[in-house]
């Protein structure tokens, strides 16, 4: 693909002319202050109307509801305008949202008013120093950490493990790299119109995935192959654990490894059907005698003494 060539797939919508001007903090709160600005609906779900961001907010507070304990405290980490939270209201003790848009937060605390339990924060994009260790039993983000630099989202995950109580559950969902229709996503950013107009948007596979998130301190409990991951705080244990290792690795790698282990797995029942031959046990049993000291000079009649 050359410069030159021409951009398939946009819409033309208003969202679409909105440019990242930088990829510092400050650049990206403008980038979505601006979004929200235009369209906050479609800015948090691209294909959402107010009907179906009504009806996913509420499934996903279903979702994350059964993994929580009885009124939980819950946090989301870039919560928009509270798709989820307004849903999370009624069943949690208290809801707080985070996010680095300034607009999202105003419309936001505005739209769940009507909430005592429910407070939205103005986030620095980078942490979540306004909260103490060990306050939330539930922390998630959904379709938000594909939009933060690699280097940031792994910094929020050892916050997160911070702000968790002991066995809290955190839980994400970002777009994984080695799926064909995730893929094709990724190769929607590489066309010419996205040189001119940058979107932040960042992929990953599974294995980058548990690697930083058993870095930060969590222990992973389950991975979908669309990379939706449970994880809690208080245990260690390995980045494999509660995880099918095949989400871990790329289709080559697997293929790669599964043959090396079923050539080795040959040659050990290869091996092991020798050991068991009636001669090679008989040869096992002449050695030992040969070893014993003086054995061989008593049965020839020769001295055991050395020659002078």
């Amino acid at each position: 693909m050359k410069l030159g060539d021409p951009t398939h797939g946009l819409r033309g919508t208003d969202l679409e002319q909105i440019r990242l001007t930088g990829d510092g903090l400050m650049d990206l709160s403008a980038f979505w202050d601006a979004s929200a600005r235009v369209d906050a609906i479609r800015a948090i779900a691209d294909s959402a109307n107010e009907v179906t961001f009504e009806s996913s907010g509420a499934e996903e507070a279903a979702t994350l509801l059964r993994l929580a304990p009885r009124r939980p405290a819950a946090l989301e980490i870039g919560c928009g305008i509270g798709r989820i939270m307004q849903h999370l209201a009624g069943a949690c003790s208290e809801v707080h949202g985070v996010d680095i848009s300034a607009e999202m937060v105003e419309r936001g605390s505005q739209r769940l008013a009507m909430f005592e339990n429910v407070t939205f924060h103005k986030g620095n994009g980078y942490d979540l120093a306004m909260f103490p260790d060990a306050k939330f039993d539930l922390v998630y983000s959904t379709i938000v950490f594909q939009h933060i630099p690699k280097p940031i989202a792994y910094n929020y995950m050892t916050e997160i493990r911070r702000v968790l109580k002991m066995d809290g559950v955190f839980r994400l969902q970002v777009p994984n790299l080695l799926r064909a229709d995730h893929f094709d996503a990724f190769r929607h950013f590489t066309q010419p119109y996205f040189a001119e107009h940058p979107y932040p948007m960042h992929f990953y596979t599974p294995s980058e995935v548990a690697m930083m998130i058993s870095e930060a301190g969590l222990a992973i409990q389950e991975m979908t192959e669309d990379i939706i991951v449970v994880a809690r705080g208080g245990r260690s244990q390995p980045v494999s654990a509660g995880i099918e290792m095949d989400a871990l690795l790329d289709l080559p790698t697997m293929v790669g490894l599964r043959r090396q282990l079923a050539q080795q797995r040959a040659e050990i029942d290869s091996l092991r059907r020798v050991c068991d031959h009636w001669s090679v046990r008989a040869l096992r049993r002449f050695r030992r005698v040969l070893r014993r000291p003086g054995r061989l000079a008593e049965g020839t009649g020769q001295s055991r003494q050395p020659s002078r």
